[in-house]
Parts: C-alpha cells; structure tokens; sequence
C-alpha cells in the first residue's frame, strides 16, 4: 500500500591452541531448512509467469518493461497487496488490486477509476520507476534499490530517505521480505544476485576440503589455497564463497577470492576475523549492513562481539523471516563445521560482495 505508516565464541584468528570452547554442537541439515535452502542451493528460481493470473500477464509485462521493475517483483507485490482482488478495500482506505491512496492515486492514477485493475497495474509501474528512479541514489545495486523502492510505495519515501535505507518499521520489512522472497530471492529482489546464478550443493553439509583431520587444530598445516589458517572460520568462508563462484579446488589454478586478489592484506601472522569488516571495504563495491542480510552475505563479528577475543565470520547460506541460516566453521565446538539459526539482529554486521567482484 503506497504511504502506510549468535553465537557465544569467536573464530581464532591467531595462533590459540588447546582452547575447547565448547562441548556442544549445533548442526541443522538441509532436511531442517525451511524456504528456499530446502532445494540443496543458497537461493531459488525466479517466479515465472504462470504465478500471474492469465488476465494481468500483458498488464503486468507492461509495467515492467516501463518501470525497469521485474514481473515477478511486480505480481508479488500486487499478490501482497490485494491477493489480485480488484475491489479490495483495506482499513486504512487503500483501493484496488495495487492498493493506492485515494491521495497518491489522485497524483499517478492519470484520472482512471482505482478500481480498474489494468488502470491501477499501469499507476503500479509509473509510480515503481519514480520512486526507483529516487531511491537508486541511496544505492549503487540496483537490486538494493529495487527492496528500497518496495520500503517507499509501502511506508513513503520520505521514511525511507530519512532511514537512509528501510525504515525500522516491521511492518515494512515484512512487506519488502515477503515480496522478495516471493519474487524468487531470500534477501534480494531477483534470485541469487548476492553471489550471481549459485547454487551450492554443499550448503547445510561439511564439504569443506580442508576438513581432515576432524576437529584436529589446522595451525600446525600449511595454509590453504585461500592463504588463511586451515579449519579456522576465517578459511571456511573463503572456501564457500569461492565455491559459490563456481571455483572448484581439483581443477587447479587459483581461486577467485582472496586478499591477495582483491589487492588488500590481512596482516602478518593473521589479525583475525574481526578485521575483515575494515579491510574488505578497503574493496570498492564492498558493503557493510546491519540488517536486512541476503544469502551470500559475509555474517561478520568484531573483536569485541564474540567470546575468544579474535572476531569472527560466517557465510549466510539463508534467510527466514527474522533469522539468518549461518554456516560456521571453529563456532562453539573447535575446528568442526555447524550451522545456525541466528536472530538478524544478533549479528553485528554482513558484509555484502560486489557482483564486479563475484562475476
């Protein structure tokens, strides 16, 4: 409706030996994943046309290609809206199958009658590409800019300007959530744009190829192909991003992804996983967010956020509602591989790749 109102220790990133933080382990398979992760991938395919009642599919493909906005997103957003019932009527007086204001209808409904369906999906795509075309100032991805513009027809953008980003509203981050993962992503408008077309089969299993020996600490082995500690967090989601890059370590040659490729450091001796925030922004195109994580993203803790003192990082393998499904290696129990369901707001930041970086 247009204008309504984790973890308990950290990942050693130095050289700590000996130190058990923790008996217990917390790992939940793919079997136990609710939403998009249940198919073996990070992400799913985007819906297609045939979630569009028969009647709307012109329509709809109209305001797209005028809007810039995606079918999918689109017809979610109107299924959010009005559940595709022309003479919807909500509480707070919004009308017709895209639910406008009678005031913002007034400004982008061109004269027509709110309760025609074809008119209103029209008002839908010129009022979307103006508030886009708004809010991709306040973002370089235009698939961030396509959730900020879905916080704007639903809380204003004046909200959404004020929040320099979705507001804190629940309602609001519901909206944009629902209609996203509806729309084919878990955090993001199109499927899979955090990493590109991923499809991991080993998210929600220990596929990681430093593994051996099991449990065993890794600072008395050679570093990985990735330059970090093996079976340390810090190496384990270098592993999985790489992987997601279509990198697979027995066809040689060099991983994508390292510090050394993007040109930045890591420190002698390892600073640890707390660093990573300071030093993968030093990327251009690397952001930082404190909510609103997609699949792909980097779930990063600081120094002083997590037991053991050296920070700590996983990959986000899915979202659900308020929860993020966090791959972790050396969590609570050492150098062993556990997957969470974590509280978004229980994490500290997500570190978020640029799709130059990921192509």
């Amino acid at each position: 409706m247009p204008y309504k109102t984790a973890a308990g220790a950290g990942c050693l990133g130095a050289a700590l030996l000996g130190l058990v933080l923790s008996t217990v382990l917390l790992l939940l398979t793919l079997s136990m994943f609710e939403g998009p992760a249940s198919a073996g991938g990070v992400c799913r395919p985007e819906t297609g046309d045939e979630s569009i009642p028969g009647e709307y599919r012109q329509a709809i493909a109209e305001a797209s290609a005028h809007s810039g906005i995606p079918s999918s997103v689109l017809a979610a957003q109107i299924d959010q809206e009005s559940g595709w019932n022309p003479e919807a009527v909500s509480p707070a007086g919004a009308q017709g199958i895209a639910q406008f204001m009678p005031a913002t209808w007034a400004q982008w409904g061109n004269g027509a009658d709110p309760f025609d369906p074809h008119a209103a999906i029209e008002a839908q795509g010129r009022y979307m590409k103006h508030l886009y075309d708004q809010m991709s100032s306040l973002s370089g991805d235009g698939n961030e800019a396509i959730r900020l513009t879905l916080a704007a027809y639903n809380a204003g953008p004046g909200a959404v300007l004020a929040h320099n980003g979705i507001p804190p509203f629940q309602e609001t981050q519901q909206y944009v959530q629902t209609i996203t993962t509806a729309a084919g992503g878990t955090g993001g408008a199109d499927a899979c744009n955090s990493l590109g077309e991923i499809s991991i089969d080993g998210v929600g299993e220990d596929d990681y190829p430093y593994r051996e020996p099991v449990g065993v600490d890794g600072w008395g082995h050679a570093r990985s192909a990735f330059g970090h500690t093996q079976r340390q967090c810090t190496d384990f989601v270098m592993w999985r991003i790489n992987q997601a890059m279509g990198w697979p370590p027995d066809q040689g040659g060099q991983p994508p992804f390292t510090f050394a490729s993007l040109g930045v450091g890591y420190g002698p001796g390892q600073s640890g996983a707390g660093s990573w925030k300071d030093i993968l922004t030093q990327v251009d195109g690397v952001s930082v967010h404190t909510s609103d994580p997609r699949p792909g993203d980097i779930a990063w803790w600081g120094y002083v956020d997590i037991g053991g003192g050296y920070g700590h990082v996983g990959f986000v393998a899915a979202v659900q509602g308020d929860n993020a499904i966090i791959e972790h290696y050396n969590l609570d129990t050492p150098n062993t591989y556990s997957v969470t369901r974590t509280p978004i707001s229980e994490v500290p930041g997500y570190i978020r790749l640029p799709a130059t970086t990921q192509d």
